[in-house]
C-alpha cells in the first residue's frame, strides 16, 4: 500500500508553552472563560487591563511551619514539643533541608533536618511521603512515634532509597510522624490516606515495644567476583562495627553489630555523611533524640547506620537485620499489594478488573505463554522498576533523526528519551504502565495484564510528534511482517496498541487492507478516539485516524462516574468505553484529581532520568484498559482469534451496555468489562466453561472517602454475570449516614446515594460502613469521614506568586504575591497590554525561584492541564477563579522541571 506522510502525534498532542505543565493532566483539554469587567476597551493602551480572581485551597491541604520560603511566617516543628497538629486525611507540602544544603533561603545556613508532625490516625490509613530531589543525592526518611510514659517509641519507618516511602497504621491512636532529611535537600508531599482508599504498602507500623530491627545489628554482603572487598574491609575497620558472623569475602554476608558506645555511633555516622573534623570532634545527638526510649533511639541508629553504608558504595547488599517481602507473581488475588495502588483502584474497579483476576486465579492450570501487547508510542523508560521485568523486544520507527531526539534514527532502541531538552512526554511509559506494570510486587502501580509482556515501538519522537509512515512500518513489525528494519520479532504481538492519531482524516483502503493483514496474523488493534471534543458545550468531534478504521477497536474515555469524558470524541466508529479520567475534579476518594496513574519518568537537577508515577486523562488512557483486557482474554485462551474477539463484542460479552441501548455513538458497545471478557474467552476455549458458573453482586467502588467536606457520593451494586442472587438490604451503621435508592431494578441492582450529615459529629475521623445483604452473603462498603476542629483547613498554605504570561511569546508580563484572607487568595494584577494571556499560581516552598515544582502548590485558569486556556483581553477581567492542588505524585511527578515556572525576584 502507499503510505501517506500524514502528522501524528500521541493524543497527549500540546503546544510549546503547554510542554511547560505537560504533566499536569496529559491527554486532553480544558475549558473555560472569566467575565468581562468593561473598563479600559483600548487593547493598545499603555495603562492596560486588570485581571483578577480567587485561588481556593482543598480543605486538607496543610503547608510545612517552617519551609525555605523567607516570605512565609515561619512556626518551627523540629521536635515532638513544637509537633506540628494535622488532621487525619491531610496532604501536607513542606521542605526540609541539612545545613549549606539546597537553594538560598529561610533555613539554608542553619538547617531544618526534621519536620514533625502530631496526628491521630485509624486503623488502615496509610503515610505516602514523595520527595522531589533526586534521591542519590538528596534522600528523605519517614519515621512513625507513638508516647510510651515520657518518651517516645518508634513504631513504623520507611527509610529505602528511592524517592518515595510509605508506612500503613494497623492501631487507631495518636501518632508522631517524622519527615527526616537523612541527605541533601528537598520539597516533599506527605500523603495521609484515608482507610479504604490507601495504597497498599508493605510497611507497617507495630505497637508499642515491639522492636522494628534488632537493635544495632546490621547484614552486609559482596556480590561474587566484585572488586569491592578491599574497600569494605578498610570501612569496617575505620567503623564501629564487630563481624558477628559471616565473613566479609565477595560472595558472602555478615552479621555486624554496632558499638556500645553511642558517642562512636554518632561519629560513625558523621563520618559516613563526610563531616568536618570539628563535626566529628562534638558528634551531637539532634535534640529530638533526647526524647526516644532507649531501644527505640538505637533502633532510629541502625537504620540510619544501614542507609549510609549502602550509600557508601563500599558493599553490595547492607539491610537492617529484620524480614524483607516476598516478589511478584503473575497472578494473584485483589487488591494486588502494590503500594499505589489505591490511586489506580477507580478506574480498575470501573472495569471490573478484581473480578477478573479472581477467575483467572480459579483456573486449574495457568498458561505458561505470555501473551504480547506492542505498544506504538514515544517509546518506554526501559529501567523503569515497574516495567524493566516485562520488556519483550521492541525497535525504534522514528526515521527523521531531527524529530527523533536520541541522535539517529530508525534503530533497535525503544527506550523514551534521556534528555529533557528533547521533550519527553514518556506518554508510552504511562500507556506501558496501565497495561503490564509489574504487579504483586509490593512496589509501584498495578498493570492490567501483568502477566503480559510488552513490546515498545518506538513511532513518536520529540514533543509525542510522528509519521503515519514510522507507524505503519511498527504495526508491521509487530505483527511479523516484512518492514523498514529488516528484521522480525522474535514472536509476533497478540495486541498492537495505538494510543495516537490524527484529527480530520478519513482512513483510507490501504490502511485498512494493512490492518486486515495485521489481524489475519493473529494481532488485535486497538486505537484512541482522540481528545478534539468539548462535550461542555455540546461540541463532539469525529473519531480519529486511524481508529476510525474498519478492524481496529477504536476506545473512548470515561470519567469517574462512568459518564463520557468531555474531551472524547464519538461516532459510529466507537467499539469501546474504558477509564480516561477528568483531571478537573477530584471524586475517586484519593484527595487527588481522576486521572489515570501509571508509571513515568522525570529529569532531576543534573539532566538524569528517574523513573516515577503519575496521573495522566485522556483516550490515550482508556486504549491500554482494553489493550491490556485482551491481553487476559489471550492468557485465558491463547488460540481467541481478533474475529471471534469482534463476534464476543458485538454479542455484548465484552461490555456493560450504557448510553442508548445496543451500539451508539458515545459507548460503543459499552464500557468494558474484564470479567465477562474474561469468562467469555474461557467459554469459547474448546467449549469449557469458566470456573464460575454463576456470577456474584459486587459493590463498586468498594469504599468512599468523604475527607473533610464532600457530603453525597454514589456507590453501584452490579453483578458480574448472570446470577440468581439478589440485594435483600441496604443499610448503614452511623447516624451521620444515609443511604438512598437513585435507580435500582427489581433484583436491588443499580446506583445508591450516600449522604452524609457532620453537624452532629465531634471532631475526628470516622469510618462507619455501608453493609450490603444479599441473598447469599454480605458485601460491605467502607466509608470515611473527617470532621475538622475550628479554624482547621483554614486554606492558608502560604505565600503564593500569580504569574500572568504573554500566550503569543510565552513570557512574563505581570506577576503578584498573594496571601489567604478568609479561607483563599484574592488577586488582581493591573497594568497588562499583552492582548491573551496565560494565568498560573503556586507557591515556592524551597525559595528556588521557581513556583510550581513538585511538593508545591500549583493552579492555571481554568484548570491545570495539559495545555492552557487563553484569556482574551479586551477589557479588565474578573472571575478567573480556580483551584490551587499540590503538585506530586498524583498529577506532576513526570515532569517537574518542564512543569515549573520561573518567577521573578
Amino acid at each position: 500500500m502507499s503510505a501517506q506522510p500524514y502528522p501524528i502525534s500521541s493524543l497527549a498532542r500540546r503546544t510549546a508553552l503547554a510542554a511547560a505543565l505537560l504533566a499536569l493532566a496529559a491527554c486532553g483539554g480544558g475549558g473555560g472563560g472569566g467575565s468581562d469587567d468593561g473598563g479600559n476597551d483600548d487593547p493598545g493602551s499603555s495603562s492596560g487591563f486588570t485581571v483578577s480572581g480567587t485561588l481556593s485551597v482543598p480543605a486538607n491541604l496543610v503547608v510545612d511551619g517552617d519551609t525555605n520560603d523567607i516570605n512565609q511566617t515561619r512556626v518551627a516543628n523540629d521536635g515532638f514539643a513544637s509537633a506540628q497538629a494535622i488532621s487525619a486525611t491531610s496532604q501536607v507540602m513542606g521542605t526540609v533541608n541539612l545545613p549549606r544544603t539546597g537553594p538560598e533561603g529561610a533555613s539554608y545556613a542553619a538547617g531544618d533536618g526534621n519536620d514533625f508532625y502530631r496526628v491521630t490516625l485509624a486503623a488502615g490509613q496509610t503515610l505516602e511521603l514523595d520527595f522531589s530531589a533526586d534521591p542519590a543525592v538528596h534522600n528523605l526518611d519517614l519515621y512513625v512515634y507513638r508516647q510510651s510514659g515520657g518518651s517516645y517509641a518508634l513504631v513504623g519507618d520507611s527509610s529505602g532509597s528511592s524517592s518515595s516511602e510509605c508506612l500503613r497504621i494497623t492501631s487507631a491512636g495518636e501518632y508522631w510522624v517524622q519527615v527526616l532529611a537523612n541527605k541533601g535537600a528537598s520539597l516533599y508531599n506527605l500523603r495521609i490516606a484515608a482507610a479504604g482508599a490507601a495504597s497498599s504498602c508493605s510497611n507497617t507500623a507495630t505497637a508499642v515495644g515491639v522492636q522494628r530491627v534488632l537493635p544495632g545489628q546490621l547484614i552486609a554482603g559482596l556480590a561474587a567476583g566484585t572488586a569491592k572487598a578491599t574497600a569494605a574491609g578498610a570501612l569496617i575497620a575505620a567503623q564501629p562495627l564487630s563481624l558477628l558472623k559471616g565473613r566479609v569475602a565477595p560472595g558472602h554476608i555478615g552479621l555486624f553489630a554496632l558499638d556500645a558506645s553511642e558517642k562512636a555511633r554518632r561519629r560513625g555516622l558523621l563520618a559516613l555523611a563526610g563531616a568536618s573534623a570539628e563535626e566529628l570532634q562534638a558528634a551531637p545527638r539532634p535534640a529530638w533524640m533526647d526524647e526516644l526510649d532507649a531501644s527505640s533511639r538505637l533502633q532510629v541508629e541502625t537504620l540510619q547506620y544501614a542507609k549510609g553504608l549502602r550509600a557508601s558504595g563500599a558493599f553490595d547488599y547492607v539491610v537492617a537485620n529484620r524480614p524483607v517481602h516476598a516478589s511478584a507473581t503473575l497472578v494473584g488475588s485483589y487488591p494486588p499489594n502494590d503500594e499505589r495502588y489505591s490511586l489506580q483502584r477507580w478506574h480498575y474497579e470501573q472495569i471490573a478488573l478484581p473480578t477478573a483476576m479472581q477467575t483467572l486465579l480459579a483456573m486449574t492450570t495457568q498458561p505458561t505463554l505470555r501473551p504480547i501487547v506492542a505498544v506504538l508510542d514515544t517509546g518506554i523508560v526501559a529501567d523503569h522498576p515497574d516495567l524493566k521485568n516485562q520488556i519483550a523486544g521492541g525497535y525504534d520507527f522514528v526515521r527523521d533523526a531531527d524529530s527523533a531526539g536520541d541522535g539517529g534514527g530508525i534503530d533497535s532502541n525503544p527506550d523514551d528519551l534521556l534528555s529533557d531538552a528533547s521533550q519527553p512526554s514518556f506518554h508510552g511509559t504511562h500507556v506501558a504502565g496501565t497495561i503490564a506494570a509489574e504487579t504483586f510486587n509490593g512496589t509501584g502501580v498495578a498493570g492490567v495484564a501483568p502477566m503480559a509482556q510488552l513490546m515498545p515501538l518506538r513511532v513518536l519522537g520529540k514533543g509525542g510528534e510522528g509519521s503515519f509512515y514510522d507507524i505503519l512500518q511498527a504495526l508491521r513489525y509487530a505483527a511479523g511482517l516484512a518492514n523498514d528494519s529488516g528484521t522480525l520479532p522474535a514472536r509476533r504481538a497478540d495486541v498492537a496498541n495505538l494510543s495516537l492519531g490524527a484529527e480530520g482524516t478519513a482512513c483510507d483502503a490501504d490502511t485498512e487492507s494493512l490492518i486486515a493483514s495485521v489481524r489475519a496474523q493473529g494481532t488485535m488493534v486497538v486505537a484512541a478516539t482522540g481528545n478534539e471534543s468539548e462535550r461542555d458545550s455540546g461540541s463532539i468531534a469525529a473519531v480519529d485516524f486511524p481508529a476510525n478504521c474498519r478492524g481496529v477497536i477504536a476506545v473512548t474515555a470515561t470519567n469517574a462516574q462512568r459518564g463520557i469524558a468531555y474531551y472524547a470524541n464519538g461516532g459510529t466508529q466507537v467499539a469501546l468505553a474504558a477509564p480516561g479520567g477528568d483531571m478537573r475534579v477530584a471524586t475517586n476518594g484519593t484527595g487527588l484529581p481522576d486521572g489515570i496513574y501509571s508509571t513515568l519518568a522525570t529529569f532531576e537537577t543534573g539532566g538524569n532520568r528517574v523513573s516515577t508515577y503519575g496521573q495522566y486523562q485522556g483516550t490515550s488512557m482508556a486504549t491500554p484498559h482494553v489493550a491490556g483486557v485482551l491481553a487476559l482474554m489471550r492468557w485465558a485462551y491463547p488460540g481467541i482469534t481478533p474475529a471471534q474477539v469482534d463476534a464476543l463484542l458485538q454479542d455484548g460479552q465484552l461490555s456493560d451496555d450504557y448510553g442508548a441501548s445496543g451500539h451508539d455513538s458515545d459507548f460503543g458497545w459499552g464500557l468494558v468489562n474484564a470479567a465477562k471478557a474474561v469468562r467469555a474467552a474461557l467459554n469459547l476455549k474448546d467449549g469449557v466453561s469458566a470456573p464460575v458458573d454463576q456470577g456474584v453482586i459486587e459493590a463498586q467502588p468498594s469504599s468512599l472517602d468523604f475527607g473533610t467536606s464532600t457530603t453525597s457520593l454514589n456507590f453501584t451494586l452490579r453483578k458480574t454475570a448472570d446470577t440468581d442472587e439478589t440485594v435483600q438490604s441496604v443499610s448503614d451503621d452511623s447516624s451521620a449516614v444515609s443511604v438512598a435508592a437513585l435507580s435500582v431494578d427489581g433484583a436491588g441492582l443499580g446506583s445508591y446515594r450516600v449522604s452524609v450529615d457532620r453537624s452532629g459529629l465531634a471532631t475526628g475521623l470516622y469510618t462507619p460502613t455501608i453493609t450490603v445483604t444479599t441473598s447469599r452473603r454480605t458485601l460491605i462498603v467502607t466509608l470515611s469521614i473527617q470532621k475538622l476542629a475550628e479554624g482547621t483547613g483554614s486554606g492558608d498554605i502560604g505565600p503564593v506568586y500569580v504569574l500572568v504570561y504573554d500566550a503569543a511569546t510565552d513570557e512574563i508580563v505581570q506577576q503578584g504575591l498573594v496571601s489567604a484572607s478568609g479561607g483563599s487568595y484574592r488577586y488582581s494584577l493591573s497594568g497588562i497590554t499583552a492582548k491573551s494571556v496565560y494565568i498560573v499560581a503556586g507557591s515556592d516552598y524551597d525559595n528556588d525561584s521557581v513556583v510550581c515544582s513538585r511538593g508545591e502548590a500549583c493552579g492555571a485558569y481554568p484548570v491545570l492541564g495539559a495545555t492552557l486556556t487563553p484569556v482574551d483581553l479586551s477589557g479588565n477581567r474578573s472571575g478567573l477563579d480556580f483551584l490551587l492542588t499540590p503538585v506530586g505524585v498524583g498529577n506532576a511527578e513526570a515532569a517537574s522541571r518542564a512543569a515549573s515556572r520561573k518567577r521573578q525576584d
